[in-house]
């Protein structure tokens, strides 16, 4: 894999990520995010993917939204990886 090939896979992983999280949660109740992939290849694709969200104080969003949207990510990962990359 190139390194644009990397920077494909990770833009696709953040975005994943952040249209998760802006479908669960209201604009207005976000007041930061942040979210990092770091990607390796070796012999295999190494990923690892961190979110930072801060919520408004009055938000009731349940803290877990952060973890779904990293399970979400990987979800979706797959079957990119399979049509942009695999052959």
């Amino acid at each position: 894999m190139t390194q644009e090939d990397l920077n494909q896979i990770s833009d696709f992983i953040s975005s994943s990520a952040q249209n998760f999280i802006s479908q669960k949660v209201s604009q207005k109740e976000i007041n930061d995010l942040d979210i990092k992939v770091e990607l390796s290849y070796a012999e295999k694709l190494d990923v690892d993917i961190s979110i930072d969200l801060s919520l408004d104080d009055l938000s009731a969003v349940n803290p877990d939204i952060v973890d779904e949207a990293i399970e979400h990510s990987f979800e979706v990962l797959e079957p990119f990886l399979d049509v942009n990359f695999r052959t």
